[in-house]
């Protein structure tokens, strides 16, 4: 009887090995292509280049980056939500995705749901919002941006766009202080930046990434952080809202995405191999040199993200009364 227990077990054991192997034996079968919607050298780009050089060796097969920019990352992000769901197209988006259907229902050419077409794999990276003053007006300090704006009236600021975390975090700021700001907006990080720098502006919302070189040299000054809480890569910014301006606190991240419907063992291995990648030393440094800060985690963590950045933009639209331009 206990022999043939045994051989049951064994048996048993022998019939289960392919459910346990395939759950983990899911491998790319041709070249992975890596879509970027928006325009190569923005933090997106970059991010998914430096990953397709060293994702090859971990899955035994290329990876092409293919840059679809358009409609706030809209365009590419929907090329890929009509793609085969076997992990061999996925998509980094930045978190403005999050906030581009809700202002615009029709853009990037196709109907699409941003949350329910895709799964997330990860979220890759986050980079650090703030507001940088010129040194003309001698603003250091949130305190002091906040007196500059009751004491001058209707202020203008930048952002890199209508509807981009820098202008929520402006319309924000408008309700906590109760000033009158206006709304510039630029097509990017560095035309808000450059406003600044030519005098064309006082103020900025933007990625720390495209102001840290003119921080360092003294061009732009540093005010207050629009996160709920410290960057590493900026740790003696404070918040606005330790400093007294609560309220104004948003996000830009880079998540990366594969179609709704890819089975879960081709999601857990491009989620493994990618966290893998991120944690090395040399690639956090990288990152860490463009201003970016290492996130990585689980897909379930990145989708409820996804799901609570879609949700409060939402309310946020209603409530600050923001409309595309």
């Amino acid at each position: 009887m206990k022999h043939f227990i045994k051989h049951v077990i064994a048996i048993a054991a022998v019939a289960l090995l392919p459910v346990a192997a395939s759950a983990q034996a899911w491998a790319p079968t041709k070249a992975i292509t890596f879509v970027v919607p928006v325009a190569p050298g923005s933090s997106n780009d970059l991010i998914a280049r430096m990953l397709s050089e060293k994702l090859p060796a971990r899955l035994g097969q290329p990876v092409i980056v293919d840059n679809r920019p358009g409609a706030s990352g809209l365009v590419g992000a929907s090329s890929v939500a009509r793609s085969p769901a076997d992990g061999h197209t996925i998509v980094i988006v930045p978190s403005d995705v999050y906030m581009a259907p809700i202002l615009s229902p029709r853009a990037g050419g196709a109907n699409f749901d941003v949350i329910k077409d895709f799964t997330p794999i990860l979220t890759a990276g986050s980079a650090p919002v703030l507001i940088v003053a010129s040194p003309s007006i001698n603003v250091k300090t949130p305190q002091e941006l906040v007196a500059y704006l009751k004491k001058n009236g209707a202020t203008s600021y930048g952002s890199p766009g209508t509807g981009s975390p820098m202008n929520i975090a402006g319309e924000m700021l408008k309700r906590s202080t109760g000033t009158q700001l206006n709304h510039v907006p630029y097509r990017g990080v560095l035309p808000a930046v450059n406003a600044v720098l030519a005098g064309e502006l006082p103020i900025s919302i933007v990625a720390l990434a495209g102001a840290a070189p003119h921080i360092a040299a003294g061009k732009l000054v540093p005010v207050g952080l629009v996160e709920n809480k410290r960057s590493e890569l900026i740790p003696t910014l404070p918040t606005m809202t330790e400093s007294g301006v609560p309220g104004v606190e948003t996000a830009v991240f880079f998540q990366i995405l594969a179609p709704s419907g890819t089975p879960a063992p081709v999601i857990q291995r491009l989620n493994t191999e990618i966290n893998a990648i991120l944690a090395t030393p040399d690639f956090k440094d990288k990152l860490r040199g463009m201003g970016v800060q290492i996130a990585g985690g689980s897909s379930a963590d990145a989708a409820k993200l996804a799901r609570d950045t879609y949700a409060r933009n939402q309310q946020l639209v209603r409530e600050l009364k923001i409309t595309a331009e």
